[in-house]
């Protein structure tokens, strides 16, 4: 070896061997979430999921921010906001209109779907989801023109909210399969759903105050702080917040809307402890990736069909990486810095060992059944692994 080169190695501390492995992974998580860019926005997936999703190119969204890909973002946005509705609400996805003929390999011009493909009901966690990011991408790139030039469709996508709050309590209610868990059939008030209807009424609020809109300012920071409340009021149990409400209480432990509950600043630092103590405590934390729920749902809250397609557990067992790297994220604002780095570990390792970021997984494998195979390179989990690593200060900047 060349000793100028010799003596640097010396002196330059190699990084340990858990920053080597998550730095290996989030490489590769930023080149599969950069593979997923086009040019009208962030695709979900590869293959059967190569549409817009909003959710899924929302949550990407928090990767791609956080290296600074901002146009890809504001593309995104841009490509949103010309299919939102009058009364604002925003798609569930824009591309293939019939979810089988993309099973089928058939594309055609991008068209908006507005209603989830069961045909139940109507996506709820969309435009909150919109909100959140537009106000991101708007604070990071100062884009004042942006915020300016779409302050009308962006209100009319927030006031959207309000239009699914069926008794007037300012929370949402939906019908079944109406978010992310769309295999599973919640309905009435549910906590993810409504724990982003907050966090989007902050974001809002910000988005007003950038452009010195400062009734809006103050009457959505009301409105936020009046759902905050009403939230602890009805979900919060003295140890996390409980799963959905239709008719009575449904207390099962969703990861999902407890972690975004730390993370979007909702849960007050005891809470958020004890939010931690309970995901410990029910081992939800205790494989690679953070488990969503418990106890398992029953089979009268999983769609009947997703049963002889050996799909049941869905949204009910099988593992999802975004799901580790929000907890991460949240063990780490929680205080819980060394678990939320070893969580942030064991997903490396499942990313390194099968050469990237696959959509779900079985066993700790990317799932492979006979109907259905797990979707390679996922820009909702990579983009999560890649923001995840960025807001535990992992990876250089």
């Amino acid at each position: 070896m060349n000793p100028i080169k010799k003596l640097i190695n010396l002196l330059i501390p190699k990084p340990k061997t858990n920053e080597r492995l998550i730095q290996k992974a989030y490489l590769m998580a930023l080149r599969t979430l950069r593979k997923r860019y086009t040019k009208i926005g962030i695709i979900a997936g590869k293959t059967h999921f190569s549409d817009i999703w909003l959710r899924d190119s929302c949550f990407a969204s928090l990767g791609a921010l956080s290296v600074g890909d901002t146009d890809i973002v504001k593309t995104n946005l841009e490509t949103i906001l010309t299919f939102i509705k009058e009364d604002g609400q925003i798609p569930l996805r824009i591309g293939q209109k019939y979810m089988l003929l993309n099973f089928l390999g058939i594309k055609g011009q991008p068209k908006a779907r507005f209603v989830e493909d069961k045909g139940f009901s109507i996506p709820v966690d969309s435009n909150s989801l919109f909100i959140i990011i537009a106000q991101m991408y708007i604070t990071k790139t100062k884009d004042i023109a942006f915020a300016k030039k779409h302050f009308i469709k962006l209100k009319s996508a927030i006031n959207w909210n309000f239009s699914m709050d069926e008794d007037n309590d300012l929370l949402i209610e939906e019908g079944p399969y109406a978010n992310w868990a769309d295999s599973l059939r919640k309905r009435g008030k549910v906590l993810y759903t409504n724990i982003l209807h907050y966090a989007a009424l902050t974001s809002f609020a910000v988005i007003a105050k950038t452009i010195n809109q400062k009734e809006d300012h103050t009457h959505f920071e009301e409105l936020a702080t009046k759902v905050k409340s009403k939230i602890n009021e009805l979900f919060w149990n003295d140890s996390y917040f409980i799963d959905w409400i239709h008719k009575h209480r449904h207390a099962y432990f969703s990861t999902d809307g407890n972690v975004l509950a730390i993370i979007f600043g909702l849960a007050t630092k005891e809470q958020a402890s004890l939010i931690e103590e309970c995901i410990h405590d029910l081992e939800l934390d205790s494989s690679f990736s953070t488990e969503t729920n418990y106890p398992k749902y029953k089979a009268k809250h999983i769609f009947s069909l997703f049963y002889p397609i050996n799909m049941f557990d869905y949204h009910n067992g099988l593992q999802w990486l975004w799901i580790g790297c929000a907890d991460a994220v949240a063990k780490h604002k929680a205080g819980n810095k060394k678990e939320a780095e070893e969580l942030l570990t064991r997903m490396s390792k499942k990313i390194v060992k099968f050469g990237g970021v696959y959509e779900v997984y079985f066993n700790e494998r990317p799932l492979k059944r006979f109907i259905y195979k797990s979707e390679q390179g996922f820009a909702w989990s990579s983009g999560m692994f890649v923001w995840a690593c960025k807001e535990l200060g992992l990876v250089p900047d």
